[in-house]
C-alpha cells in the first residue's frame, strides 16, 4: 500500500509540474484504483510553482493525505517535495527532480 501511495503522489506531482509550464491555473482530479481505493486531489500552478494536496481512501478504509510543492528551476527542469500522512499518523517525506529529455 505504501508503494502505491508514493507512486500515486509522485505521478500526480510530475503531471502537475509538466502541465503547469504551459497552463498556469488550478486543477482537480478523482480516480478509483483497480482494487477499489479512491483518490481525490487538487492543486494550482502559477509563475513556475505548483502546490497540490489530496486524500486517498484505501480499499479497506485507511485514509492517507498528501501535500506537495513543485518548482521550475530551469526550462524543462523541476524539483519538488511532499509529505504523506498515513492512517496511524506516521509521515513519509519525499523529494524529487524531473528533467525533460533532450534538455
Amino acid at each position: 500500500m505504501k508503494a502505491t501511495i508514493v507512486a500515486a503522489s509522485a505521478a500526480l506531482m510530475l503531471t502537475a509540474a509538466a502541465a503547469s509550464a504551459a497552463e498556469p491555473g488550478s486543477w482537480s482530479t478523482r480516480w478509483t484504483g483497480p482494487h477499489g481505493g479512491i483518490y481525490e486531489g487538487s492543486g494550482k500552478c502559477a509563475d513556475g510553482a505548483c502546490q497540490s494536496s489530496g486524500t486517498f481512501i484505501g480499499p479497506h478504509g485507511g485514509v492517507w493525505h498528501h501535500t506537495g510543492n513543485a518548482h521550475q528551476v530551469a526550462p524543462g527542469q523541476w524539483t519538488g517535495e511532499g509529505q504523506i500522512v498515513a492512517p496511524g499518523g506516521g509521515t513519509l517525506q519525499h523529494s524529487w527532480t524531473w528533467h525533460r529529455a533532450g534538455i
